[in-house]
């Protein structure tokens, strides 16, 4: 039998009514009074076994009333062909009370002694067969909402644990009403923190944290969870207990566990309680995100880092002092002697500073930008432009845009397009510097009307060292891309409508459009 489709908790409930003939007033009167009811949407009558065997079959409704002592039908069988959890209410006459013992062990939702009084009977009824419905539908709703629960628990991509705090709850308790400073007491006594975590009751583990621990199954896991947690592991979770002791009931920290291999695994652990928990946190949810990968890209960063500032380091003294010493022989040797020589050497010099300052930008700027400003940029290009040697260049800005960024490393990016555009395109070059407008893709461009870059160059002058000038030191556009890059910009490199190279920077956190 099919139950009706949509019927939620509270909805009109339809009855088919089993039992009296088609003229019988008894059943006709009962009929009548449930369909009167606003919580009946139809009753629909069948006042023979076959007649009710048949249309439960091929008829969907939300309850099932049956006549037991009525002509014509067979209330047992009328019950065993109702199936797929239909409420059945089996109504009796007679009797003293075996029949209806037997019906609710065949499956029957209730049984219903017509009283003796009849103006009692159709409420009686109506509230049984409404009652019998609702608990029915609560039952199922409960169910699919357990079903949904547990679905989404098992196949979450998180790790999640269901744990069960009320035991450690109490000790943390006692131990808070005992000692005057928390944190104090735990921090001297580390092993309190273990005895807390020994408390906890861990109900369940989802899917993903089976793969994750590297476990075969849940016993396994559960079993083995001193080979899980680590000593870095008790130490943060010391910070958990003072949180939850403030009465917080969210908490997020990091911590370092172990698979059940043996692999040590970085993590950021969430702890949740839900809110009808928060008293006792007989429900505590914690999800676990493993951050390795990253504890290892950050390792490698900071190394990276060690190593430019200690280039930094070797730059600046061990090539600037020695630069110093010469340039200042230089100026003693061209007050005693005019030569063409000691010109050339001058301009070496001057190159080897820029290379060194270049160098020097590279290693100590390539560093992201954590807290960046509103910067107008028609007022950082006006200056950068005056810092420039640009001869008889012009600048047209065609932008009101204010951005967030780093306005020193912003100037470095302008201060480089700038000196590239003169470098390579002479000094009567039109800077132009605007808006880019297209969709996903805010920020700003620098271009110029000079030769361009040919297309299969562009991905290559960014990289350090790379110049087609004599003049160059081949660092301003590997600056201009790690100014973009430490912002999270992108640099494109095309070329303008007059053929002139075109640097656009996107993915710009634009503050105002002026």
């Amino acid at each position: 039998m099919r139950r009706p489709m949509g019927s939620e908790v509270g909805d009109p409930v339809s009855v088919r009514y089993v039992g009296g003939g088609w003229n019988d007033d008894r059943t006709r009167r009962a009929v009548e009074v449930l369909e009167s009811e606003s919580a009946i949407r139809s009753v629909q009558r069948s006042p023979t076994t076959a007649d009710a065997i048949e249309r439960c079959a091929s008829v969907p409704v939300d309850c099932v009333v049956c006549e037991f002592d009525a002509p014509a039908v067979d209330g047992p069988s009328v019950l065993d062909a109702v199936t797929d959890g239909i409420p059945f209410v089996a109504v009796f006459d007679t009797g003293d009370g075996s029949r209806a013992t037997t019906a609710l062990e065949r499956g029957a939702t209730r049984t219903l002694r017509r009283p003796a009084d009849a103006t009692r009977w159709p409420a009686v009824l109506v509230s049984t067969v409404r009652d019998a419905v609702e608990q029915r539908r609560l039952v199922e709703h409960s169910g699919d909402a357990e079903k949904r629960y547990r679905s989404l628990f098992e196949n979450n991509p998180h790790i999640i644990w269901e744990e069960d705090y009320s035991a450690s709850k109490r000790r943390l308790d006692e131990i808070t009403a005992r000692v005057d400073d928390l944190e104090a007491h735990l921090e001297t006594s580390p092993e309190v923190v273990r005895e807390l975590m020994a408390d906890i009751d861990i109900i369940d583990v989802n899917e993903n944290a089976l793969a994750y621990y590297d476990a075969p199954s849940k016993e396994a896991l559960l079993t083995n969870l001193d080979r899980v947690f680590t000593d870095a592991a008790y130490e943060s979770a010391a910070g958990m207990w003072l949180a939850l002791a403030d009465g917080e009931r969210t908490y997020r920290w990091e911590t370092v566990g172990r698979t059940l291999s043996g692999e040590r695994k970085h993590e950021i652990i969430e702890l949740n309680v839900p809110a009808e928990y928060a008293d006792t946190l007989e429900r505590v949810y914690l999800t676990a995100m493993d951050i390795t990968d990253r504890k290892r890209q950050e390792r490698e960063l900071q190394r990276q880092r060690d190593r430019l500032d200690e280039f930094a380091s070797v730059v600046s003294h061990d090539l600037r002092n020695p630069l110093t010493v010469a340039e200042g022989h230089l100026d003693l040797a061209m007050e005693d002697c005019d030569s063409q020589r000691l010109a050339d050497v001058a301009r070496a010099h001057d190159r080897m500073r820029s290379l060194v300052d270049d160098l020097l930008a590279l290693a100590r700027d390539g560093r992201l930008v954590d807290d960046p400003d509103p910067v107008p940029l028609s007022v950082v290009v006006d200056a950068c432009w005056d810092s420039v040697e640009t001869g008889a260049a012009a600048l047209v800005v065609d932008t009101d845009r204010t951005v967030r960024a780093d306005e020193v490393r912003l100037k470095q990016l302008f201060e480089n397009l700038i000196r590239n555009a003169v470098e390579h395109a002479g000094d009567d070059v039109t800077v132009t510097v605007g808006d880019v407008d297209e969709p996903d893709r805010w920020g700003f461009y620098v271009e110029d009307d000079g030769p361009g870059i040919p297309a299969e160059d562009r991905e290559a002058v960014v990289d350090a060292g790379y110049t087609t000038v004599e003049s160059g030191t081949g660092f301003g556009l590997a600056i201009v891309k790690q100014v973009a890059d430490a912002h999270g910009w992108a640099l494109t490199i095309t070329e303008c409508e007059e053929g002139g190279a075109r640097f656009e920077v996107t993915g710009v956190d634009v503050v105002s459009l002026g």
